[in-house]
């Protein structure tokens, strides 16, 4: 774990980085895709010729004598739950970057955007079970909080379980909120639980995931450790073979994982270690808002 001077300075560089991305490159494209819960009642006043007869205020109108119409605004303040997968595999980085630094930055970016949109952050960490939970609330000392606990949180947990995640999100947070859930979705047995999530929740999958977990480089005779069962396995990657079948199998569950997607009608985000992830958040903005 990183000495707490080198935790705040990252922190700091976080800041600096998402907050101008955010001032910049993202700034209406949030504010235009999530737009609030609805209408709430605001006050009456007398009713003027062409307002709408079906907005009269019966109660008063009897009460005055006179016919008064109820008015409504737009609930702009959404409440944003952003849940974070701190399992082992997330340490894996092969360029200046690790997955659960990705996730942190992303995280800042969507926090520093909900905060400007006078929405309220929370925050889920969670691996094999549910790690921390931080209640949503606004304001940059806030979020701060939050990207200081995705770099500084020592999970006890090393696996992951998705499941266990929609379950907790669908329970803890009754109202409908907008949930961005952050991981490599590497896992077993989650589709049913994301589907009654996505169900109950505006609910964004974001994809974290490393080239290397794609296909493996040809160095010989290798000790692969898996870093959520501790398990080791020798592997010839100097073997076409061997190459060719970790390739095929990555593969088959990326594509089972977009199925479920799809059949769940969830829209994911795919952020990838070492490459710039702005692109594929303005593209997600872009295509939302214009459906809207």
């Amino acid at each position: 774990m990183a000495a707490t001077s080198e935790i705040l300075k990252k922190v700091r560089e976080i800041e600096l980085v998402t907050r101008r991305l955010v001032t910049t490159a993202l700034a209406g494209q949030y504010h235009a895709v999530f737009k609030g819960r609805g209408m709430s009642f605001d006050s009456v006043r007398e009713y003027q010729p062409g307002d709408d007869v079906r907005m009269i205020d019966w109660n008063v109108t009897a009460r005055t004598g006179e016919p008064f119409i109820k008015t409504f605004v737009e609930e702009r303040e959404l409440t944003v739950i952003i849940a974070v997968d701190m399992s082992a595999s997330g340490e894996l980085g092969t360029v200046d970057q690790s997955k659960r630094e990705l996730a942190a930055e992303i995280a800042a970016v969507l926090a520093f955007s909900a905060i400007k949109n006078n929405d309220r952050v929370g925050l889920v960490m969670f691996t094999d079970r549910i790690e921390r939970y931080i209640p949503p609330k606004k304001g940059r000392s806030h979020v701060l909080r939050v990207i200081l606990e995705l770099l500084e949180f020592e999970p006890e947990g090393h696996g992951t379980d998705i499941e266990v995640a929609c379950t907790y999100l669908t329970n803890i947070q009754r109202r409908r909120s907008v949930v961005f859930l952050l991981s490599d979705f590497i896992a077993d047995d989650y589709e049913r639980a994301l589907g009654i999530a996505g169900r109950r929740h505006d609910l964004v999958p974001m994809v974290i995931e490393d080239k290397s977990e794609l296909a493996l480089p040809d160095l010989g005779l290798v000790a692969l450790e898996d870093a959520e069962t501790g398990e080791i396995m020798w592997l010839d990657t100097g073997s076409r073979n061997v190459r060719k079948t970790y390739k095929n199998t990555a593969e088959a569950q990326i594509a089972a994982r977009d199925t479920s997607f799809r059949k769940l009608g969830l829209e994911p985000i795919s952020a990838t270690v070492g490459e710039s992830y702005l692109a594929a958040l303005t593209a997600y903005f872009r295509r939302r808002a214009a459906r809207q």
